[in-house]
């Protein structure tokens, strides 16, 4: 009886924890059903699977921290009324958890901000991308650092 109340007892526990590090991205998460938007979401085992491989997005070389990131999320709308439902829900994220831009690009009607969030637990960096009416949003949480990413920076200058 005592082992199995400790073994809820730690079930319990890591439920939490992964509900607690999942919370994060749940503003993400209900678009997986909005039919004006594209969701996208690519989980550990699939970044594993792929990890033998050049793992890359464009214009960088992500396999340096491939074994770092634990989800990719990505969502995108052409729809105004949805995209602007991403960009205001993007801001609001920022916002109550204190991300820290990263990077800004303006080009043309372009606008594009990498931010960036390191909890305890896990980071997060969010890449949004507003071109005319469209939103686009790609979102990483995994064990990666400031210094991963600056890392990838660098590499690429090379």
């Amino acid at each position: 009886m005592k082992a199995l109340i400790t073994k809820t007892a730690i079930l319990v526990a890591m439920l939490a924890l992964c509900t607690t590090a999942s919370a994060q991205m749940e503003f993400i998460e209900k678009y997986e059903s909005n039919k004006n938007a594209t969701y996208v979401y690519v989980g550990k085992a699939m970044l594993q699977l792929v990890g033998t491989k050049k793992f890359t997005m464009p214009g960088r070389d992500m396999s340096a921290i491939a074994d770092k990131i634990n989800a990719i999320q990505i969502i995108t709308s052409e729809d105004a009324a949805t995209a602007a439902k991403i960009k205001a829900d993007v801001a609001e994220e920022v916002k109550k958890h204190g991300y820290e831009v990263l990077m800004k690009a303006n080009e043309e009607d372009t606008k594009m901000t990498i931010y960036f969030l390191q909890a305890k637990k896990e980071s997060y960096v969010l890449m949004s991308v507003a071109e005319g009416e469209e939103a686009h949003l790609i979102a990483f949480t995994g064990t990666f650092t400031m210094e991963d990413i600056a890392n990838l920076t660098e590499n690429e200058d090379q």
